[in-house]
């Protein structure tokens, strides 16, 4: 206490250090981000001109339910409408998502294929995180890009789960809104929208309350 009275500048010193390294990491990590999403972008175009030249070679396939059935099974197995699609038995994607649109059947078996695709990504993410099969080099040394590797996958499983059943897997943004209504004075607070520390607080202020009625 009395060295940071004697030295208040060094403290405002440190903080200007930090404020310059969070500066620095967060530069940092856009640079990487921006380079990052070139590349996907670069995959993307590939992926595209590549589908363009598969269906160009592909036969006419009819649509049917059981075709819709057997794309949407595979969905659900958490394999990619591309790969799907890159078959030979299989029409086009771009065929698929047209036939989305006509089809009311497939439309709605099409939505639960990508919400049950969710519940896959989330078994992998467990699969993967109790792998720890490459977690050591031979040396006995941590495998750094094993474990960045496989962190990354469960990270990319669990934004796309996200998306794709977002009441099941979406985490709650931290400016979420508790629901809390009023009625005839009487307060009603869903315990669901609270976080666990909101939930602490509550219980606390009830507890207090019940103690000075008493």
């Amino acid at each position: 206490m009395n060295q940071e009275r004697k030295n208040p500048g060094k403290a405002t010193g440190e903080s200007a250090n930090k404020a310059q390294e969070k500066d620095k990491a967060r530069k940092e990590r856009n640079e990487a981000q921006a380079i990052e999403e070139t590349i996907i972008w670069g995959k993307i175009q590939e992926n595209s001109s590549k589908s363009l030249e598969i269906a160009s070679r592909k036969p006419v396939i009819p649509y049917s339910d059981e075709l819709a059935i057997r794309i949407c099974e595979e969905l659900s197995n958490g394999v990619s409408l591309q790969k799907i699609c890159a078959r030979s038995d299989m029409p086009a994607q771009g065929t698929v998502y047209r036939m989305i649109a006509e089809s009311p059947f497939f439309r709605e078996i099409y939505v639960r294929a990508r919400e049950n695709a969710a519940h896959t990504l989330f078994d992998q993410m467990i699969d993967i995180a109790d792998d720890c099969s490459n977690d050591l080099l031979e040396d006995g040394s941590a495998n750094h890009a094993a474990i960045a590797r496989a962190k990354i996958q469960i990270e990319t499983r669990a934004r796309v789960a996200g998306k794709l059943a977002p009441k099941v897997y979406a985490e709650r943004l931290a400016n979420d809104t508790p629901q809390v209504t009023v009625n005839n004075n009487t307060l009603n607070v869903s315990a669901r929208d609270l976080s666990l520390e909101q939930r602490d607080s509550l219980r606390q202020l009830l507890l207090a309350a019940k103690h000075d009625d008493s």
